[in-house]
């Protein structure tokens, strides 16, 4: 990749803490490295966090036709069959819509205890054909939300240079059902509907698997200095039973803590859990079955160990938000964005599905415009 490429690039995206140069190209992060020593002992946390959800490239250009060169490294199992659904780039402009999906790339094969790395040596070619013009207008370039990429070249028939932000900094955390790996594009991430939707500039620190609620995070929140923060909280330490209520309400207190030390009024959004039957009145962990449907596993703890369950953490997140008496501070339920009803839109019992996920964006949006208005 030539250098003015790879400073455009650097220049241009939106959504991640960091771009490290590749063999080839560029990869992009979502978290940045000088946090890795607080999750290096889980790979999954890294592997997501470089999948990039939420992530654009923010263009000015006068172009007509637009290349965007990539080589993605998707899941696949033991037979080389990809798990993953493909990975797709969206392109944006204006009302022009264009998502280009691919089914190459490089494949993560598991084979029994060795994780080994197929290379399929096929590049993925995403291009966009859009009307000529003689001034330079908005052009994002959506990036695939559900596996990681290396970047290898961008190109265009006229100069493309990267745009200002588009408007207040909105940072998002939460689960997979933030990450939305299940979405059909990257257009389709509901905090991406949400942030279209209101005109916001977002990172999505969506991680599927990893918001533990771990003060790095919080303070990787906290370096980004954004406009308006949303925590979705609680389901992923129930899935992996990482916490009790002993435990989970002094680590929401210090998550809120920390961002607050640095951002003492921004608008904060606590968001508990979504609808999910299994783990309603069950506790974690999660356990997948061969129909495809996760269960709860049974549960044999004496009830003063206080095991999670997301009807209590509803009643902790709400009871939370309303002691520490932040007029900055809100909660929204969950069961607001995805309740019982709306349960035959996930397939698995956990995860909604593409549909699901624009039922969500398209609640959430009024929600946090509310938000947005009350603050000024």
């Amino acid at each position: 990749m030539q250098q003015d490429t790879m400073e455009l690039i650097r220049a241009a995206a939106r959504g991640v803490a960091e771009i490290s140069v590749s063999e080839r190209g560029l990869r992009l992060h979502r978290l940045p490295s000088k946090y890795a020593m607080f999750h290096d002992h889980d790979p999954l946390t890294q592997t997501v966090a470089d999948q990039l959800s939420g992530v654009r490239l923010a263009l000015l250009t006068s172009a007509s036709h637009i290349q965007l060169t990539y080589r993605s490294r998707r899941d696949a199992a033991e037979d080389g069959s990809f798990v993953s659904a493909p990975s797709t780039v969206s392109f944006t402009c204006g009302d022009q819509i264009q998502s280009v999906a691919h089914t190459d790339g490089d494949l993560r094969v598991w084979n029994g205890a060795d994780l080994k790395e197929v290379v399929t040596g096929v590049d993925s070619v995403a291009q966009f054909t859009l009307a000529a013009t003689d001034t330079p207008r908005p052009v994002d370039i959506w990036l695939p939300h559900n596996c990681q990429i290396e970047i290898v070249d961008l190109t265009a028939d006229q100069p493309l240079a990267s745009a200002p932000p588009i408007g207040r900094l909105w940072v998002h955390y939460g689960s997979s059902i933030s990450h939305c790996i299940e979405a059909t594009d990257p257009l389709g991430v509901w905090p991406v509907i949400a942030a279209r939707s209101l005109g916001l500039d977002l990172f999505n620190l969506g991680l599927a698997g990893s918001a533990n609620i771990e003060i790095f995070a919080a303070q990787a929140i906290a370096d980004l200095k954004p406009d308006v923060v949303t925590l979705k909280l609680g389901i992923n330490t129930v899935n992996g039973r990482h916490m009790t209520r002993r435990s989970f309400i002094p680590a929401v207190h210090s998550f809120i803590d920390v961002i607050r030390q640095s951002l003492p009024s921004t608008p904060i959004m606590v968001i508990s859990p979504i609808f999910c039957e299994a783990h309603e009145d069950r506790p974690g962990p999660t356990l997948g079955g061969l129909d495809g449907l996760i269960s709860a596993a049974e549960d044999t703890s004496p009830q003063w160990v206080g095991e999670l369950t997301l009807t209590m953490i509803r009643e902790i997140l709400a009871a939370l938000v309303a002691r520490r008496n932040d007029p900055h501070l809100t909660y929204v339920s969950g069961l607001e964005l995805f309740c019982e009803a709306d349960s035959h839109l996930s397939p698995d019992g956990l995860h909604p599905n593409a549909d699901g996920y624009r039922l969500i964006g398209d609640r959430f949006t009024p929600i946090l415009r509310r938000i947005l208005g009350a603050e000024g």
